[in-house]
């Protein structure tokens, strides 16, 4: 009987939840979203500064001074470059904002980052922790743009299909999600317990904090779009985050902050949501 690794299980459990995600994003986004969320060019061009530019270079900025462990860096870097947040509609749609600009923009930062992912990463991570820019790139490509624009693509030709596929492909990518938060959990929550102490969460709330006030503030004149940035820049893109951290890097620190910080701006985002949607109301 052969053993199976926790760490392979794992990947396997990452890569089903990245495809099933990405692809059920794509049936359920529309060309006409995609256009909408382009037509606004300046705003696009702030959401774009912001997602690509500010966070990444504010989270080396405040990991580089800190006598913080290398794949404690790493990690806050890497989840800091990948945006794209799968949330960001559901977060649209809690706070009752503008739910076609934020799929519109989910899906150019998803598109985006194949390239600025793995550029960031060269760029930007601490000088003893080195990876393969090219060979992140290719599986970016493979495992977050190809699936988003084959659902895309299925539901611009075949809608009825994509009626018929989505609910189960969504079930899929829900459980995936659970099951590998649960496996995550299991097997690291020691580990993760060796976070507190060293500033690596301090870190990752002013880096959330940041990403909400940016966003809030070049999110344009209206609230449903502010609020849309702000939620969609914290969040950032845990599923390929996840992804990457168990597929390019060997330390698995790295794999405990992304956890971390996921966890963390996803449940900011969500408590804030539901906030503005009190108050809109």
């Amino acid at each position: 009987m052969v053993a199976v690794s926790v760490e392979t299980v794992v990947e396997v459990a990452t890569t089903v939840f990245v495809l099933s995600t990405m692809f059920a994003i794509g049936m359920e986004l529309s060309l006409d979203q995609l256009l909408a969320a382009l037509r606004k060019r300046r705003l696009m061009a702030k959401s774009l500064l912001v997602n690509l530019v500010a966070i990444p270079v504010l989270a080396y900025l405040l990991v580089r001074p800190l006598p913080v462990e290398a794949g404690y860096a790493a990690g806050i870097v890497l989840i800091a470059v990948a945006p794209g947040a799968p949330f960001g509609p559901k977060f649209a749609e809690i706070s009752r904002g503008n739910i076609e600009f934020a799929s519109g923009l989910m899906s150019v930062l998803g598109i985006i980052s194949v390239v600025t992912i793995p550029v960031s990463l060269a760029l930007l991570l601490p000088g003893n922790v080195t990876v393969d820019p090219l060979a992140i790139g290719w599986t970016i490509f493979g495992i977050q743009l190809l699936p988003l624009l084959a659902g895309m693509g299925l539901d611009f030709q075949y809608s009825a299909v994509t009626n018929w596929l989505y609910p189960p492909v969504q079930r899929l990518s829900d459980l995936s999600f659970l099951l590998l938060i649960g496996l995550l959990l299991a097997a690291y929550s020691t580990e993760m317990l060796t976070l507190v102490g060293t500033g690596t969460l301090l870190v990752s709330v002013v880096v959330i904090a940041a990403s909400l006030g940016l966003g809030y503030v070049l999110g344009g004149p209206g609230r449903n779009t502010r609020e849309v940035l702000a939620t969609t820049t914290a969040a950032r893109n845990a599923a390929i985050a996840l992804f990457v951290a168990t597929t390019s890097f060997s330390d698995p620190n790295v794999l405990m902050v992304v956890l971390a910080f996921s966890f963390i701006s996803v449940v900011l985002s969500g408590l804030l949501a539901g906030a503005w949607r009190r108050l809109a109301t």
